[in-house]
């Protein structure tokens, strides 16, 4: 099984960069790792993100709210394109069930019965003080609670959650298979000239026909807007194939030559 289930631990919280608009400033402390493979569970520190590489290599990441913070905080610190590998994030399909977003903590106590023992900025102290351990036990109990969350919902098709007005309620969930990656699906798009349906990280669901791929960009006519726009591979967080096919500038050139 190449399921990896991740979690990170940043050095700096939201505030002292600026915003989440500078989400890459934020830097990465720990990386805590569950791989399916071998059953081992390991906490990289920073310096050891450079082994990422070969346990990343061909997985399948699975991650909470991960697509929205981890692998952008993560990404500009790798050497390899993280944006490639095929992900499911499991906060995808309940903040669309649910119409909001709501915590990993909330799932696991409604769901599990345990919950997380800290947050996030108590990580970024405990690491400033030089308590390196405190900050690895804390990311790798986080990712097995996300691994437990994801093991039940795969077995039993849904979780639970609390809500103010409803009290407790049940999530429809499908974790059977993750997403195909995005990045990949593009790049398949624009080869076969085929439109594409993507969900950007607005929310907003546009049709796409890709006209020129860029290393972190690609240009595309937005059937929405109905002109040409720039779009970023790491702000779009879904992307469906069509069978509505397109053509170029460039393809109808060659095909007069």
């Amino acid at each position: 099984m190449k399921d990896v289930v991740f979690d990170i631990e940043t050095e700096r919280e939201f505030r002292e960069v600026g915003g989440k608009e500078n989400m890459h400033l934020l830097g990465v402390s720990v990386v805590g790792v569950y791989r399916y493979a071998d059953d081992s569970l390991v906490a990289y520190e920073k310096e050891e993100l450079p082994l990422l590489e070969s346990v990343f290599k061909d997985a399948r990441l699975v991650g909470f709210n991960s697509k929205h913070f981890d692998v952008p905080v993560l990404a500009p610190h790798l050497s390899f394109d993280i944006y490639a590998l095929e992900h499911l994030d499991l906060m995808t399909g309940i903040e669309q069930s649910l119409g909001f977003r709501v915590s990993l903590d909330n799932l696991c106590r409604a769901t599990l019965g345990k919950g997380k023992s800290a947050v996030g900025l108590d990580a970024i102290t405990w690491w400033r003080s030089g308590q390196k351990e405190k900050v690895k036990e804390y990311c790798l109990a986080d990712v097995e609670l996300t691994r437990d969350l994801y093991e039940f919902g795969k077995k039993h098709d849904f979780v639970f959650c609390d809500t103010r007005d409803k009290g407790r309620v049940k999530i429809p969930v499908m974790w059977r298979e993750a997403e195909p990656a995005p990045k990949k699906v593009l790049q398949d798009a624009f080869a076969r000239r085929l439109s594409v349906e993507i969900e950007y990280e607005t929310g907003e669901s546009r049709r796409v026909d890709i006209q020129k791929l860029n290393s972190n960009s690609f240009v595309g006519f937005c059937h929405t807007r109905q002109g040409k726009r720039v779009f970023y591979f790491d702000r779009v967080m879904k992307a469906v194939l069509t069978s509505d096919s397109y053509v170029i500038e460039n393809d109808v050139q060659r095909s007069l030559i």
